[in-house]
């Protein structure tokens, strides 16, 4: 039954009074809110089976030494020990014997005529690492264990290096003029977006930092016209220019990269990261794109994993909608918080 303009506000008027009611009585007690989340609301559920689908993928992984997100954790964890000023002669000790089979494991996964960049990366952080720490027995036993793979007088490349390399300074008027450029577009051309400009807007978007290195994004991206049209119809707000998208990106994040509950929320942030560079790189490309809030709705995660059959331990950070902007259409001018609203100094709230 559609409820009329005066009866929705009546009816919303209610849900809002009795949800504060609600909300204030189980604010009072942890013990509450638990109950009222396990048996009256249903909100958290998907994101629960989520975590929880993650961590047996997880530890599935670690029993098997095969986890590209433990090999990138651990080499990241040794890079770190490598730039600190004051290096330790002996470090990574707890944990360098896993990483070598984590290596060794995710090396044997590789074909032989493509080995991916991190594994390079990996490799030659470890022949630097043995060349580096002092002699240890845990680290003496994984040493000899890499280098019955390795050769010794490799050259490693991919290592840590000073910050004086990088001797070119990017303009802040350039980047400001870029960040000024890049709106929202929800008016796009009615034309197929090439791939190979998107890969290399992602190629950008791959640099974003994460936290120890996971790397636990992915871009599952739309451009066959009927899953487009099924897709796009999925975020709130899309109401009146769904139709007009051409090419649609889901933004997810894998939570098998975490070993604890208290990780869960990393995937937002390092897909947050990754998202705003890929969208500035659209930009230098000729596309345009349009950022789509993924709300927590058990029916929308359900519609989209039945469209397109993602893991239950993956989860929808956001969508994107890509495509060529129409130079006649028009943008929100969305204007920004003052400085001082935005941002404080040693500010200390009082209680």
């Amino acid at each position: 039954m559609k409820l009329s303009g005066q009866s929705w506000i009546v009816a919303k008027s209610f849900y809002i009074s009795f949800k504060n009611f609600i909300i204030r009585v189980i604010s009072l007690s942890w013990v509450f809110s638990s109950i009222y989340y396990a048996f009256f609301s249903r909100t958290f559920i998907r994101e629960q089976r989520s975590v929880i689908g993650g961590l047996i993928r997880h530890f599935d992984d670690l029993k098997n030494n095969s986890s590209f997100f433990l090999l990138r954790r651990n080499i990241h964890r040794i890079e770190k020990g490598l730039v600190m000023p004051n290096r330790r002669p002996i470090f990574a000790k707890e944990y360098i014997g896993e990483t070598v089979d984590f290596y060794i494991k995710c090396v044997s996964q590789s074909s032989a005529e493509h080995v991916p960049r991190e594994i390079t990366w990996a490799r030659d952080v470890l022949l630097s690492y043995f060349n580096s720490v002092d002699s240890e027995p845990l680290v003496n036993k994984a040493k000899k264990t890499f280098f019955s793979l390795e050769q010794k007088d490799n050259v490693a490349l991919s290592v840590p290096y000073s910050r004086s390399e990088q001797t070119t300074l990017i303009p802040h008027k350039d980047l400001k003029l870029l960040v000024n450029k890049r709106k929202s577009t929800r008016v796009f051309l009615n034309k197929t977006v090439p791939r190979d400009l998107v890969d290399k807007a992602l190629n950008i978007a791959a640099l974003a930092p994460t936290s120890c290195n996971r790397q636990p994004t992915h871009y599952r991206i739309y451009d066959e016209p009927e899953l487009v049209k099924k897709m796009a119809h999925l975020p709130l707000g899309t109401l009146g220019f769904a139709d007009n998208i051409p090419m649609i990106c889901a933004l997810t994040g894998d939570l098998s990269a975490y070993s604890y509950e208290r990780d869960r929320h990393s995937i937002y942030i390092d897909g947050s990261l990754s998202a705003m560079l890929f969208m500035l790189a659209l930009e230098t490309v000729g596309l345009a794109s349009c950022p789509l809030n993924w709300a927590e709705i058990n029916e929308l995660d359900r519609k989209f994993a039945d469209t397109v059959g993602i893991p239950i331990h993956e989860r929808v950070i956001m969508f994107i909608a890509i495509g060529y902007p129409d130079p006649n259409g028009l943008v929100a001018f969305s204007e920004k918080k003052d400085l001082d609203l935005l941002r404080s100094y040693n500010k200390v709230a009082k209680r």
